[in-house]
């Protein structure tokens, strides 16, 4: 009979990330910057079309200063205040990321 170790719920939830959203690293456009739920620091994936592919489905935002190449996971995004063109992605581990979107605000989130 073989011993199997006893891995607590908690451990495993905490091991599991959750996509916040990619953006183009500017040192390497070609790679990758991974933001994750909780977590400060960025991953990074050294393609960024293999990064979009691996993750998706991702919504494609537009930065406020008009910068492209930023895709949100829809699901990790808990509300959006809208400020007009402007909208606010507040997500679910409470940071945040202003994004140029012209459409209503419930277009951005998974909304549980």
């Amino acid at each position: 009979m073989h011993h199997v170790p006893h891995i607590a719920p908690s451990n495993y939830f905490a091991a599991r990330k959750t996509l916040r959203f990619l953006a183009r690293d500017s040192k390497n456009p070609s790679a990758a910057l991974v933001y994750w739920l909780g977590v400060t620091e960025p991953s990074c994936e050294p393609s960024f079309f293999d990064a979009v592919q691996k993750y998706g489905p991702l919504l494609q935002m537009v930065l406020t200063d008009e910068r492209p190449g930023v895709f949100v996971k829809r699901e990790a995004v808990h509300a959006v205040q809208d400020c007009g063109a402007v909208k606010r992605l507040v997500f679910k581990d409470q940071s945040s990321l202003d994004v140029r979107y012209e459409g209503p605000g419930r277009d951005l989130y998974g909304g549980e």
